[in-house]
């Protein structure tokens, strides 16, 4: 009789067993194949997830959910979140182009840019789809004040379970050397997911590197003002100014 029950557990243990082996291994798969989802991108390899080995090296400003690569001639500005201890708001300057990023999460294989698109298709004005660098992009023209508007161009990268969105406005969303600038630095940006359990379409926490905690950045600055570092060496403008304008502006 104990000899049965022992062999029933022997059979029980050894069945788990092999069904914990074979969730895992579909497990392993279907990051595999995110990943694979995740690249190829029309005209640039990138953007890339932290798991990528084929990111691009370099000395990456790591801000939790992104890992941005600086460029000379590149303004970052960074506005922190209402109790100063995430980053509300990431932008970059080029010429008279901006750049805004946005990392957002996403259900697992699910191509969250293409229903992420159909809604600003039904909601904007004026919105037209378009095959582009990244893929399938979206275009309009944004009213800033009476009279004047500015070409948008929204793109967005689907990884693994995660989304970048980028909106592009002025010449970067149209073409020529200031689309070919910020394309290129937006194809070397890494993501981080993490593993914190998020909503599909909440934003992913983004932080300030200690060097540039507002309270640094206004200590630094003496209390008199914005201060703007080198993104490379995160020194103040005023020992950096001879390196060229690659700077990062705290508000």
């Amino acid at each position: 009789m104990f000899k049965k029950r022992d062999k029933k557990k022997e059979e029980d243990a050894k069945e788990e067993a092999e069904e914990r082996k074979e969730k895992e291994e579909k497990e392993k798969e279907i990051e595999e194949e995110e990943i694979e989802e995740s690249e190829g991108v029309t005209g640039h390899s990138g953007p890339y997830d932290i798991s990528d080995p084929d990111a691009p090296e370099g000395e990456y400003l790591d801000l939790g959910g992104l890992k941005i690569l600086g460029k000379s001639g590149l303004s970052m500005r960074l506005i922190p979140s209402p109790d100063q201890k995430n980053i509300a708001d990431l932008a970059f300057s080029y010429g008279s182009s901006s750049l805004q990023l946005t990392l957002l999460a996403s259900p697992r294989r699910v191509q969250f840019w293409q229903e992420l698109r159909s809604d600003i298709l039904s909601s904007q004005k004026g919105a037209t789809e378009k095959e582009g660098t990244f893929g399938p992009e979206v275009y309009f023209t944004t009213k800033v004040r009476e009279g004047v508007e500015i070409p948008t161009r929204i793109v967005g990268v689907d990884g693994p379970r995660w989304m970048l969105r980028g909106i592009f406005a002025g010449p970067a969303a149209e073409g020529g050397e200031e689309k070919d600038y910020l394309d290129d630095f937006f194809s070397t940006v890494i993501a981080n997911r993490g593993t914190e359990p998020l909503a599909p379409g909440d934003p992913v926490p983004l932080i300030f590197p200690p060097q540039l905690l507002p309270q640094n950045m206004a200590n630094a600055a003496g209390g008199g003002g914005p201060e703007m570092v080198d993104v490379t060496t995160k020194q103040s403008v005023q020992e950096t100014l001879e390196r060229g304008p690659m700077f990062t502006e705290i508000r």
